[in-house]
């Protein structure tokens, strides 16, 4: 499968002309999944992402966390009609048998009480909402799709050091934006200089958690081969003998998704860097079974919680 532009023929024409988009064409794919899109964000780049997501004519949408950010709620709220327009197009995706898995994350983690969930508009679709759920790919790879905040120390535990980290990397995105703006050519990643700077804080981030050995081990507990999520707005694909791990990446700093084609392929669709592909054999030739070991990991797993706890 050839690498998708799909920001190719000028932003699909412009979205038809800003938003009538019934005459677009879409590639039909199996499974999209994206997360942390931060719609209510000002620094979200949602006309981006709407491009993103009307070029594609998925089977199932797994949504991965952070698609609203409920963070700015009471201070910074920005909607536009490029938001108006996604969630128009979800729920119309919805509605023709798209089958929509919503699994909230740390700026959502509101969707997380069904109490809330009970009081939306009754005319919405309904989308299966968890923390957690399993996909399995084409080629017979089960995957663990969770937003991955459970897993972050800093979240788990000194939620305001995050929240006030927050508000710090927001004056950097602004300026960041202006500086951009003040270039005579603006055709790059509005926010790369930040991309940069988060995904070094990330990495210390990852270190102290132990992030994605935790997120790992808790896959492996669920019988599953790899695991996606979102979380830390860094877009990767990691493929080793011990290791199957991707993260869809982010819709501020990088506008990056993973599609799976009907040829089994995942690919990580990037609008300002090239693509990446994973390919995937067989899972019962040539790999270890999701199962194999389980036991043990699980006997390991509940000794390691009852010891340390889970974010330990």
């Amino acid at each position: 499968m050839a690498s998708i532009s799909i920001w190719m023929i000028h932003g699909l024409a412009d979205l038809k002309k800003e938003f009538a988009m019934d005459a677009i064409e879409r590639m039909s794919v199996r499974t999209m999944l994206i997360s942390d899109v931060h719609l209510g964000n000002k620094h979200a780049q949602a006309k981006e992402f709407l491009q993103f997501l009307v070029g594609f004519a998925p089977e199932t949408v797994y949504i991965v966390g952070d698609f609203i950010d409920g963070w700015k709620i009471n201070s910074g709220w920005h909607w536009c009609e490029s938001c108006d327009a996604i969630i128009d197009h979800l729920i119309a995706l919805a509605e023709s048998q798209t089958k929509i898995f919503y699994m909230p994350g740390n700026h959502d983690s509101f969707l997380r009480n069904p109490a809330f969930r009970s009081i939306l508009p009754g005319k919405l679709p309904e989308f299966e909402v968890a923390n957690e759920f399993v996909f399995e790919s084409l080629s017979g790879y089960r995957f663990l799709v969770t937003h991955g905040d459970r897993f972050d120390f800093f979240e788990t535990r000194v939620q305001w050091v995050s929240k006030a980290a927050g508000r710090i990397y927001g004056n950097c995105l602004s300026l960041n934006g202006y500086l951009h703006r003040l270039l005579p050519r603006r055709h790059g990643n509005p926010y790369g200089f930040c991309a940069h700077l988060k995904d070094r804080v990330k990495r210390g981030v990852r270190f102290i958690s132990n992030f994605e050995n935790q997120i790992m081990r808790h896959a492996q507990v669920r019988a599953c081969h790899g695991v996606i999520c979102g979380h830390i707005h860094t877009p990767d694909i990691v493929h080793s003998s011990s290791k199957l791990y991707c993260n869809t990446g982010d819709w501020m700093e990088n506008c990056t998704g993973l599609v799976e084609h009907h040829d089994g392929n995942i690919e990580l669709v990037s609008r300002y860097s090239s693509n990446r592909n994973l390919c995937l054999t067989d899972a019962t030739q040539g790999h270890v079974s999701a199962g194999e070991g389980i036991s043990e990991l699980k006997d390991q797993f509940s000794e390691d919680v009852s010891r340390n706890g889970l974010f330990a």
